[in-house]
């Protein structure tokens, strides 16, 4: 995969305040509406979701606008969201398991594990969230 790919969205600015940021809202799942297993696929719901790019244009609300991110930012969010849980409850399940735990007792410790997961990456949105970084495509 080439270095620098970006994964884009169309969106509606909502705020700018002038700071060098803008409040857009973007629908996600748009890539989906040419699919025809769409509606036999939970990926292909659409959501509205508001995000902060930064931008230095002079943006006004209600412009259309093309918002980017490195595609190797996306491949970290699936990782964060989808990889290292699934390793988490698989790795859990395992270990206690071999540990000499009951299956019931291995499955709800490993959802425990698993919870206390997230709430790591809940108090970390703040450190996470900086490593996420829109742009309005110019």
């Amino acid at each position: 995969m080439p270095q620098g790919e970006k994964i884009t969205h169309e969106g509606i600015v909502l705020k700018a305040p002038g700071n060098g940021t803008a409040e857009v809202e973007i629908v996600t799942g748009s890539a989906c509406s040419t699919c025809h297993a769409k509606s036999a696929c939970s990926l292909g719901n659409t959501d509205v979701r508001t995000i902060t790019v930064k931008s230095d244009a002079k943006l006004n609300p209600g412009d259309k606008v093309t918002v980017e991110m490195e595609q190797s930012q996306g491949f970290r969010a699936l990782a964060i969201g989808y990889v290292i849980p699934f390793l988490v409850l698989i790795g859990a399940f395992a270990a206690l398991t071999i540990a000499g735990a009951r299956e019931l007792g291995a499955a709800l410790l490993s959802f425990t594990a698993l919870a206390v997961y997230y709430f790591v990456v809940w108090l970390l949105r703040g450190r996470i969230d900086k490593k996420f970084e829109f742009k309005i495509k110019v």
